[in-house]
């Protein structure tokens, strides 16, 4: 990855794997003052397009989101095939990835790619709306963690549940 590549994205996610979402939520909260947070529970039943290394995902993850900039997001892998159960597999509770806001996911993949750079995982239609699309770029050998690529949703819709 050269440094002009990562110069021209503007981070504005910092994603940690974790094993129990309460837990850490609350953990987060006493220490960082991060909080509230909202729940959602993605997988393949919320993600039209959802894959992994070319292949369909399985696996769901809960996540929470706060408000802050940059926004913290927590994943718990609950089951089935995932980047985030991989992570937490390999790697135990850490920081997962940061992400960066782009006009076009599809156009910063290419660009990656001609840099040697691959897409771990990727899902299009997360949003309420069918909209927002995400690429996990595959930076871990360089950087020791992903680089997740988004075009937000226009809406994630109401929270599971709020934290």
């Amino acid at each position: 990855m050269t440094p002009a590549f990562l110069s021209s994205l503007t981070i504005v996610q910092v994603a940690i794997v974790v094993t129990d979402l309460e837990a850490s939520a609350a953990r987060y909260a006493a220490l960082a003052g991060s909080g509230p947070w909202r729940v959602y529970d993605f997988g393949p039943h919320r993600i039209r397009e959802y894959t992994m290394r070319g292949q369909p995902v399985t696996g769901r993850t809960l996540l929470a989101l706060n408000d802050a900039r940059p926004q913290v997001e927590l994943l718990q892998p609950t089951g089935g095939t995932s980047a985030h159960q991989e992570w937490l597999d390999e790697h135990g509770e850490s920081m997962h990835h940061v992400g960066a806001v782009v006009e076009s996911v599809v156009e910063t993949v290419a660009a990656a790619a001609a840099l040697g750079i691959g897409v771990i995982s990727s899902g299009d239609g997360f949003g309420a709306d069918g909209s927002g699309k995400f690429a996990y770029l595959d930076t871990q050998s360089t950087l020791g963690m992903i680089v997740e690529v988004l075009e937000p949703p226009t809406s994630l819709g109401e929270p599971d549940r709020r934290l």
